[in-house]
């Protein structure tokens, strides 16, 4: 079989891809505005991200991270569905319901090889503080952290894990203003 041959100038070199690849939103979503998610988006836009996936997560999931959730699971995925629908991006919007369909729980990195499977790198992951310091606890922490470079959403200014200062260039934090 012959190969195509293109002809180029002497020197071309290939344009720099400007996109980034994908960024994972784990949330409960419940008290995400329009407000936040314009800071988020706009954000994206500024990094130049492709795709943006929102992952909320499951009841159980929540139950068993000890993280608080006043709405059930269906009314948080509706409540984000009418966020995205609104949003005014670039940025390709996401929702992912995967965990709601297994309707238990759902370990991390369970979810993190679901979601880095069916997409594109390089992999951002954005927690809330309080995700984060539970992230860092979790033994696969140290295998995920090379993967994924985290960034942090400031949300309820809880002090993070000293742990995540042995990582400090694969992490960042993101404030999105008003409360999240």
């Amino acid at each position: 079989m012959a190969r195509e041959q293109i002809k180029v100038p002497f020197g071309y070199e290939l344009p720099a891809q400007t996109h980034k690849g994908t960024v994972f939103v784990f949330e409960t979503f419940e008290d995400w505005t329009e407000t936040e998610l314009h800071a988020f988006t706009s954000w994206a836009e500024e990094r130049k991200f492709v795709r943006a996936i929102f992952y909320p997560q499951h009841e159980e999931t929540l139950r068993r991270m000890d993280i608080p959730s006043k709405m059930p699971y269906y009314a948080r995925v509706k409540h984000l569905e009418s966020l995205l629908k609104q949003a005014d991006t670039i940025i390709q919007l996401d929702l992912d319901t995967w965990e709601g369909k297994r309707k238990k729980y759902t370990p991390m990195d369970t979810s993190l090889s679901f979601l880095t499977d069916k997409s594109l790198g390089p992999y951002f992951l954005c927690l809330s503080d309080r995700y984060a310091n539970l992230f860092v606890s979790y033994p696969s922490f140290k295998e995920w952290i090379k993967k994924v470079r985290l960034v942090i959403i400031n949300q309820f200014h809880v002090p993070l894990d000293g742990r995540l200062n042995e990582y400090a260039e694969r992490w960042e934090i993101l404030d999105l203003g008003n409360g999240v």
